[in-house]
């Protein structure tokens, strides 16, 4: 015979230990999970869109083609969470989702909930890979399809005007004339630069399937001192010449080999900024670590912890070999979980 799928209670009577605490943390990953999946599907059926204009259950069914008691029930879970609102009969989108979950809002964050839900479905997927490996992604694909549009929605909700403030209190962003955004994906960092600083140009440095990205963008916002440069930094030339290095969350940002060329391509008296995730020895691992070990580049090897590559350096020993090869330490902010380092080139 098979085994048993079912082991027999000694005592029937018997309450086992911590079963209301178990019972309460499925109840809760549960329900966030079907939150997730109540947002996506809402999303995928332009849920947000048909709602422009309040609308009854029975006028979204029918502009749907679905059927009127799901689309009322998820209507009405959608109102519990407070993505819509209910005035009589008619349901309405409330003012966050207005903001957030309708493609023509300046702050709209579709691109980047699709990057997420995409990201959440690999853990659909966690028994095949944890046996066969992490699935792997074509890299240039990846940034130029995915991720800069994702990055791009979510920088404006706080993260790029927070950044540009930052970068704005040194005296060497005003005497800038020229600044080179290393992997700047999206460019928006270089559009708000160049449009604080009447007299800066950016340059974007990217992959040539992102740039051609980063083009459209900067197109759409009027910039006017923005050039692009299509590359490889791990391998290609930088250029040279500039006032000032920006490095936002690149895999470069924290590996010692980029150094010197960060170095040789920035005047003396240049400031390099560079925001990261560094490692963190003293923090456990967690969900984000093992989520960024679900997948790969194939070409470069991941660290175990999350945003990390090998060869990466922790904080601490990234900026030793900033002052070894040359820098002046000027500011080291915290960023939430990142860290930004501003650092001068001191002549030789």
């Amino acid at each position: 015979m098979g085994k048993s799928l079912f082991c027999p209670v000694i005592d029937m009577l018997e309450i086992p230990e911590q079963a209301s605490e178990f019972e309460g943390l499925i109840q809760q990953w549960s329900d966030g999970y079907r939150k997730i999946l109540l947002l996506k599907a809402a999303i995928e059926l332009n849920l947000f869109e048909t709602l422009r204009n309040p609308k009854t259950a029975g006028e979204v069914a029918a502009e749907l083609n679905g059927d009127n008691r799901i689309v009322k029930l998820m209507l009405e879970c959608l109102v519990n969470t407070g993505l819509l609102v209910k005035k009589n009969d008619k349901y309405a989108l409330s003012e966050i989702s207005k903001t957030f979950l309708c493609s023509d809002s300046q702050y709209s964050q579709i691109n980047f909930l699709k990057k997420h839900f995409s990201d959440l479905e690999l853990w659909q997927n966690l028994e095949k890979i944890v046996k066969n490996g992490p699935v792997r992604v074509d890299r240039a694909k990846f940034f130029s399809e995915t991720v800069i549009h994702s990055m791009a929605q979510h920088s404006l909700l706080g993260e790029l005007q927070k950044t540009v403030e930052v970068v704005a209190k040194y005296e060497e962003f005003w005497r800038a004339r020229r600044l080179l955004d290393l992997g700047g994906g999206h460019g928006l960092y270089s559009v708000a630069f160049t449009k604080l600083n009447p007299k800066l140009k950016a340059v974007v440095f990217d992959l040539p399937e992102v740039v051609r990205r980063s083009k459209e963008y900067a197109e759409s916002y009027g910039a006017e001192r923005v050039e692009f440069v299509s590359g490889d930094f791990f391998k290609d030339d930088i250029g040279s010449g500039y006032d000032v290095i920006f490095s936002s969350y690149n895999p470069g940002g924290k590996n010692v080999g980029m150094i010197d060329k960060i170095k040789n391509a920035l005047k003396t008296g240049g400031i390099y900024v560079n925001k990261q995730y560094f490692w963190d020895e003293n923090k456990e691992i967690d969900l984000c670590d093992l989520e960024w070990n679900l997948w790969c580049f194939g070409e470069i090897e991941k660290s175990e912890k999350r945003y990390m590559f090998k060869n990466d350096l922790s904080l601490e020993r990234y900026i030793d070999e900033l002052v070894k090869r040359g820098f002046e330490i000027v500011d080291v902010i915290g960023f939430g979980e990142a860290k930004m380092i501003v650092a001068k080139k001191k002549s030789q």
